[in-house]
C-alpha cells in the first residue's frame, strides 16, 4: 500500500501543477458563469425596435403597442404602392398589409419590408391580429369578448405528488438534473479515461516505466495511476462547485437590486417580474428533488464508474506502442458510453421504461443511467441494489482484466498489438 500511496501521491501532484490543470480549472466556472451572464443579458438587453405601419383594408384591427413600448404599430390609408416606397425614408421597420379578408378564413396577411421580422415580433403581431379576430367573430355570435379574455388567462398546472401524499419534483426539473448528471459522467469517463491512458503511454514511449517497475509490482503502479487521476478530477471537480458558489454569492450581492426595470432595454416591468417568478418557480422544484439521493448516487457511481472505465483504459493503453493504434484498441470502451448518452436522451420522458431500467443495472451503462434516474426519485429498491452490486463487482473485476493486460503489455515493444493477442495474455499465470 505504501508503493501504491507513493506512485498515487506523484500522480497527482504531477497533474494538479500543470499549468493546464490550474488554467483550466479556473477557466470552466468563469466561463459558464460568462455563458449563462450572456444569455441572460442577450435576453433582457436586446432592444429590437419595431415601427411598423399598418394597411388594414378589412377594418377589423386596431393593433396596440406593446407593453414595453418596443413593438409600436400606425395606421395609415396610403395607397400600398407608396407606403412601398416611402416607408423606410420615413423610419418605418415595415407595412403590415391586412387585405379584405374572410373573417372565417383569414388568409393573406403579409409583412412586407427588407428584413423579416424577428420571431419575438411575429409572435406578438400574429397573436395580437388571432386575438382581436376571435374577439370579433364573438361579437358576431352574441358573445361577450371581455370573457373570453377571462377564459384564455386560465391556465390549468399540473403538480407533482407522491402517492404518499408528498410532494415530489417537477419531470422537467428531474429531467435537467437527470441530464446534467449524465452528461456530467460522459464527460468525467471520457476526460479522465483519456488521461489515464496518455499517462500510461507517455511513461511506456519514455520507457520510464522500465524504472519504475525494477521497485514496484505492474498492478501496483497501474492501481497508483488510476487512483491518482481519480483524485485529480474530484480535486477539480471540488474546486469548481466552491469557484461557482463564491461567484454565485458574489454576483448575487452585486446584481441583485441593481437592475431597474424601466432602464432595461426590451424588457418590461412585467416581463421582469416573471421572470422574477419563473426563478422563484425553478428553486422551489430544484429544492423538492431528492437531493441526498442524487449526491449520494452521483458520488457512487462516479467512484465505481470511473474506477470501471479507467481500468480498461489503464488496461489497453499498456499494450498500445503507437498513436496510431490508440483509437482501434480503445474505440470499444468508447461504444458503451456513447450507447448510454443516446439512452439518456431517450429516457427523460419515461425513465422506469424497461430500456431505462435495465440501461441503469447493467455495469457499462449504470454511471450514466442510474444518477440520472435518481434525479426522478427512488427506484425500486432492488433495482438500486442490484445496480450498486453489479457496479462494485464490474469495477473489481476490470482492475483484475487490466492488471492482467498491464502485466505483459506494459513491458512488450515493436509488435502491434491484436485484441486476439491480448486475449491470450489473459491466460497467464
Amino acid at each position: 500500500m505504501n508503493k501504491i500511496f507513493l506512485i498515487f501521491k506523484r500522480e497527482y501532484l504531477t497533474k494538479v501543477r500543470k499549468k493546464s490543470f490550474i488554467i483550466v480549472t479556473l477557466l470552466v466556472p468563469l466561463g459558464i458563469i460568462a455563458l449563462f451572464s450572456f444569455q441572460i443579458g442577450i435576453m433582457l438587453w436586446s432592444s429590437e425596435d419595431a415601427h411598423i405601419l399598418v394597411k388594414d383594408e378589412s377594418d377589423l384591427f386596431t393593433l396596440a403597442d406593446s407593453e414595453s413600448g418596443m413593438i409600436r404599430f400606425k395606421e395609415v390609408n396610403t395607397p400600398l404602392e407608396e407606403l412601398k416606397e416611402s416607408y423606410k425614408k420615413d423610419g418605418y421597420s415595415g407595412i403590415l398589409y391586412i387585405p379584405k379578408i374572410n373573417i372565417d378564413n383569414p388568409n393573406g396577411v403579409k409583412y412586407i419590408a427588407d428584413k423579416s421580422l424577428g420571431l419575438r415580433i411575429k409572435d406578438y403581431v400574429e397573436d395580437e391580429l388571432s386575438d382581436q379576430l376571435i374577439k370579433k367573430r364573438l361579437e358576431l355570435e352574441g358573445l361577450d369578448s371581455k370573457t373570453y379574455s377571462m377564459i384564455r388567462k386560465t391556465r390549468v398546472s399540473v403538480g407533482d405528488q407522491s402517492d404518499t401524499g408528498e410532494q415530489i419534483a417537477s419531470s422537467g426539473m428531474a429531467a435537467g438534473v437527470g441530464f446534467g448528471m449524465g452528461f456530467l459522467m460522459y464527460i468525467v469517463i471520457f476526460m479522465y479515461g483519456a488521461m489515464i491512458m496518455r499517462s500510461v503511454m507517455e511513461e511506456k514511449t519514455n520507457r520510464i516505466v522500465e524504472i519504475i517497475l525494477s521497485s514496484v509490482k505492474p498492478f501496483k503502479l497501474m492501481m497508483g495511476k488510476i487512483l491518482g487521476v481519480g483524485a485529480v478530477g474530484i480535486t477539480q471537480y471540488a474546486i469548481w462547485i466552491v469557484l461557482l458558489l463564491i461567484i454565485n454569492f458574489v454576483m448575487a450581492l452585486l446584481i441583485g437590486d441593481s437592475i431597474n426595470p424601466n432602464q432595461v432595454g426590451g424588457a418590461s416591468p412585467q416581463d421582469m417580474d416573471a421572470a422574477m417568478e419563473m426563478i422563484e418557480t425553478l428553486q422551489m422544484q430544484f429544492a423538492s428533488l431528492p437531493l441526498g439521493l442524487i449526491i449520494f448516487g452521483f458520488l457512487f457511481y462516479f467512484i465505481t464508474g470511473y474506477v470501471f472505465y479507467a481500468a480498461l483504459y489503464a488496461g489497453l493503453a499498456s499494450a498500445i506502442n503507437d498513436e496510431s493504434d490508440a483509437q482501434t484498441l480503445t474505440f470499444p470502451i468508447a461504444i458503451p458510453i456513447i450507447i448510454s448518452i443516446i439512452i439518456l436522451s431517450g429516457m427523460l420522458d419515461s425513465p422506469n421504461s424497461s430500456i431505462a431500467v435495465w440501461a441503469s443495472i447493467i455495469p457499462f451503462f449504470a454511471p450514466v443511467i442510474m444518477p440520472a434516474r435518481l434525479a426522478f426519485g427512488m427506484p425500486p429498491v432492488w433495482q438500486l441494489l442490484l445496480s450498486m452490486v453489479l457496479m462494485i463487482g464490474a469495477a473489481i473485476f476490470a482492475v483484475w482484466l487490466a492488471a492482467k493486460i498491464y502485466k505483459v503489455g506494459i513491458l512488450m515493444r515493436g509488435k502491434k498489438v491484436t485484441f486476439r493477442e491480448i486475449g491470450k495474455w489473459l491466460t497467464y499465470s
